[in-house]
């Protein structure tokens, strides 16, 4: 699987240089794996008569993103994580037994985003994948709108395998620290949390300066949060930066 998985990075763009689609795409049987190896990032939405979805895009810069793992998908970047299960069908797809997290946001229009998601999928809808240089996915459904994500590739393929489980408590607020290449770097203090095969917590470390970014975590001063982590090994990078941090799912 991994070795079909990062083949996927290696397809040449079918029209180079053009910013159309690919005249064809693989059948989704064949192309199905796909779905899990990229986030989905939401770069456009249309409806049936071709209107762009506005209501869509309340964060610019943090678009909706559609993860895929074995039969269950997530959709991050609204209000709350949306969570279910997906069922393919040919070339259609159908979502179902949706829940969602209970964080309240201070910003309505992220409320109604997350509202607004839900809701469409509700839908079902014909799927395609185009597995160019940069991969697209297409969701046609059946009320007439249109969402089109664009595929970044996740941990897994990025780095190799399925990465190292840890938990880490994050303190809510940052400190200065010196990293390398930044003297001045603003760093997260975090503690390793251990749990027992039973969910309880049996210790955890002292705190420590933390340098790495965390990919899909977001710090807000004054919150801390205890998370659960892939970390992965960087190959052939320098000590401070060989081994990359990667968020699982937020504990508490």
């Amino acid at each position: 699987m991994k070795r079909y998985l990062l083949s996927l990075l290696a397809i040449p763009l079918v029209l180079a240089g053009c910013a159309q689609l690919p005249e064809s795409n693989p059948p989704v049987s064949q192309a199905v794996d796909s779905l899990d190896a990229f986030h989905w990032q939401l770069t456009d939405a249309t409806s049936r008569n071709g209107n762009r979805l506005d209501y869509l895009f309340v964060q610019p810069g943090n678009p909706v993103q559609l993860d895929f793992q074995t039969n269950r998908f997530t959709v991050s970047n609204t209000c709350n994580v949306i969570s279910g299960n997906y069922l393919l069908t040919d070339n259609v797809i159908t979502f179902s037994n949706m829940v969602s997290t209970k964080m309240l946001c201070a910003n309505p229009q992220l409320n109604t985003l997350e509202q607004q998601v839900a809701s469409q999928l509700q839908n079902r809808a014909d799927i395609d994948i185009y597995l160019s240089a940069t991969p697209v996915l297409k969701l046609r459904f059946y009320d007439g709108n249109t969402l089109t994500f664009t595929g970044r590739p996740t941990a897994g393929v990025q780095y190799g395998g399925t990465g190292e489980t840890v938990f880490m408590e994050i303190a809510s607020n940052t400190i200065t620290c010196s990293a390398p290449m930044m003297p001045q770097k603003q760093c997260l203090q975090v503690r390793d949390v251990y749990y027992d095969n039973g969910g309880v917590i049996t210790g955890t470390s002292t705190w420590r300066p933390f340098y790495p970014n965390i990919q899909g975590y977001q710090h807000r001063e004054g919150i801390g949060h205890i998370l659960r982590l892939k970390r992965y090994n960087v190959p052939n990078a320098p000590d401070y930066a060989n081994q990359a941090y990667v968020l699982d799912m937020i504990v508490q």
